[in-house]
């Protein structure tokens, strides 16, 4: 009964810890994209709500950022890509709020903004919708604010298809 327990324990301890390193692995891969100088920056905008920044190189896309404004703040789509398939994803939720008087005279703006809601997804297995999911915080609208992997294909496919036109 103990070898079972001690087997089990270390079982889980292996996942735990391999996942750890996956996330970690991730997280590397996304900061080489970020500092990555030879990568093409487009922006193109969607709507008056709406744009999208795509970086990419040599008809593969690695980063892309949609921005939506919304009547109380903004929604930012984060998304960064290895070998076309994603491999994290962060969903952002910001609202506006307005300054005191007293501190908007000193900053020289009455409006700010503050980050409300963040769903990270680590992409472990794309094909398969396996994914770690970290949310904090709650979104202002849940209509608003989806992190569904079938919302960031689409966005995918629409950076795709503006960057091949």
């Amino acid at each position: 009964m103990k070898k079972t327990f001690v087997i089990i324990l270390t079982l889980i301890g292996i996942l735990v810890f391999g996942q750890e390193n996956k996330m970690d692995e991730i997280d590397n891969q996304s900061k080489l994209i970020d500092s990555d100088t030879e990568l093409i920056e487009s922006n193109f905008d969607l709507t008056n709500e709406s744009k999208l920044r795509v970086w990419h190189k040599e008809k593969r896309i690695f980063k892309i950022i949609q921005e939506m404004n919304v009547d109380y703040g903004e929604i930012k789509s984060e998304i960064y890509l290895v070998g076309n398939k994603p491999i994290k994803i962060i969903e952002s939720e910001n609202t506006y709020f307005f300054l005191p008087d007293s501190i908007a005279k000193i900053k020289g703006y009455s409006i700010d903004i503050e980050e409300n809601f963040r769903a990270l997804s680590y992409i472990t297995n794309w094909n398969k919708k396996q994914r770690e999911l970290i949310v904090s915080g709650e979104p202002t609208e849940k209509k608003n604010s989806s992190y569904e992997l079938k919302k960031y294909a689409g966005i995918i496919r629409k950076a795709e298809k503006l960057i091949n036109e």
